[in-house]
């Protein structure tokens, strides 16, 4: 009997499992003539460490919640498709900059996209979608992805993605080459300088990271955000401690020269630039400007001129003196009607007048003589 309920339990939970699994599907049943072939698989947080391998530590840096897996066919083209759920629309951009290499283009699909041949990186809203297909036939055509991207874009969360790529300059950038990174493993794939946090991530720093062709020369430029000025003063102040930066005279060889800057709550440092001449060309174009706006609500009602001032005057008086007319003649002939119809019962009752008289004149006043 217990085996039996054992079993029972089982069943129910592998059931259960199963409900919870594709209750959390975002992937659709077919999209533009592409049908799936199999069930949506997706894997949570906690299991990622098999399927992502190496990547899983940086993929924890970004905060990636699932993963979910399905395959498409269409006639005997197939393509597979894996959909990276991140916490927000900043952290699917920093993975999508993580999973992209040179032979990506860019393309028109989503918020950002890349894509060659074979294999497509799409960035809508917090997910992260990695299409690829088989090397013969190709992966789904252009059109295709973007009808699918349409019906993920619906679910999305459409937070703005991050800012920070707008202090990197464009003269020698090498295309495709900016890292967006929320992490010191992730950072340390492309900046070596140690994989401890000595950039300021548990002060809520952003990074990106971008490389440059200066005179035939790479060099590596980081560029890093802090909510506060006080914030990024301190750390870019151990960054000086810790390594060597711009010393005089000629470089050193063998040993990691860097060169920076502090703007306001950004923080720029050269990697790997042959000579400070080369730093500085790039250095020098890496800016900070703060601009605050102030919205009043808008004012429909304009002056009005002064004829129709004075036509109003007039008319507010002529309204005046209308108004105490009416009420004078009323109030009169109320108590003249009253008078007439009701004489000394309302007003001149003679038991209810009294006049102090000083009796100069023998003639007595009397109250209905008024």
């Amino acid at each position: 009997m217990k085996r039996f309920l054992r079993i029972v339990a089982t069943i129910l939970c592998f059931v259960a499992a199963s409900r919870s699994a594709r209750a959390q599907a975002l992937l659709p049943a077919s999209f533009a003539g592409w049908s799936a072939t199999t069930p949506p698989s997706v894997t949570p947080a906690a299991g990622l460490d098999p399927l992502l391998g190496g990547d899983a530590i940086a993929f924890r840096e970004y905060v990636v919640k699932s993963v979910e897996q399905r395959s498409y066919a269409q006639g005997a083209q197939t393509a597979a498709i894996t959909l990276y759920r991140l916490r927000d629309p900043s952290s699917a951009y920093g993975a999508y900059t993580y999973l992209r290499n040179d032979s990506l283009s860019v393309a028109n699909l989503g918020s950002y996209g890349g894509a060659s041949r074979e294999r497509a990186l799409i960035v809508v809203g917090e997910m992260l979608l990695d299409v690829s297909g088989q090397s013969k036939q190709g992966r789904p055509a252009d059109a295709d992805l973007k009808q699918l991207a349409d019906i993920l874009d619906k679910r999305a969360d459409h937070t703005p993605y991050p800012s920070i790529g707008e202090h990197l300059p464009d003269e020698g950038r090498i295309p495709n080459s900016e890292h967006y990174v929320l992490g010191p493993r992730s950072l340390a794939r492309y900046v070596p300088l140690g994989t401890d946090d000595w950039v300021g991530f548990d002060h809520s720093a952003e990074t990106i990271v971008a490389r440059y062709r200066i005179a035939g020369k790479e060099e590596t430029l980081l560029v890093a955000s802090y909510p506060t000025q006080q914030i990024a003063a301190m750390k870019f102040a151990g960054m000086l401690r810790r390594f060597v930066f711009d010393p005089p005279g000629s470089l050193p060889t063998g040993q990691t020269v860097l060169f920076g800057k502090r703007v306001s709550s950004i923080v720029a440092v050269v990697v790997g630039a042959p000579s400070r001449q080369a730093a500085n060309k790039v250095l020098d174009q890496v800016g900070y400007e703060s601009a605050v706006t102030w919205n009043e609500p808008k004012q429909t009602l304009t002056e009005p001129g002064i004829g129709t001032m004075i036509v109003g005057a007039f008319m507010g008086t002529g309204a005046i003196m209308i108004l105490a007319i009416a009420a004078g003649v009323g109030f009169g002939g109320v108590r003249v009607l009253v008078k007439i119809f009701l004489p000394n019962k309302v007003f001149d009752r003679d038991k209810q007048i009294e006049i102090l008289q000083l009796g100069i004149n023998s003639k007595p006043i009397k109250a209905k003589d008024f």
